[in-house]
């Protein structure tokens, strides 16, 4: 199977979670190219600067230090960016999801720690689900 994403962008303040998950992503769909980022705030300001391209999708970690994901949705939606995104979190907290069902930019809700299967699901497949059940 295909996914219709052909960029794909992590950010997660933790190298180590951005290490497996590129990996598990360059093996789930190995046409796409995947970038990784720690700081939410060098991304918003990297879009601003014109000096990356805004990808098909974006799976966002909440919990970082400087900008939270939170916090990037509201920038990149005020720039008029349209990314889909994934939350790709620990948290379980039904807050966060509430939170994430309001926004149309964001397309799911995965629980870390990403898998092959959650990959399918929710990238390839596209079968996406904000009730935060993954």
């Amino acid at each position: 199977m295909t996914s219709p994403y052909r960029t794909i962008m992590l950010i997660d303040d933790d190298l180590i979670n951005n290490l497996l998950n590129r990996q598990f992503l360059t093996f789930s769909i190995p046409k796409a190219t995947i970038t990784a980022f720690q700081n939410a705030a060098v991304v918003i300001d990297y879009f601003k600067k014109g000096k990356i391209e805004q990808p098909d999708l974006i799976l966002l970690d909440i919990n970082m230090p400087e900008m939270d994901g939170w916090e990037f949705v509201r920038q990149l939606e005020a720039h008029g960016r349209t990314s889909d995104i994934i939350i790709l979190s620990s948290s379980i907290h039904a807050d966060d999801i509430q939170i994430a069902q309001t926004k149309d930019s964001i397309k799911g809700y995965i629980h870390k720690p990403l898998t092959e299967e959650k990959i399918e699901q929710n990238i390839i497949l596209q079968q996406f689900s904000l009730l935060g059940m993954d």
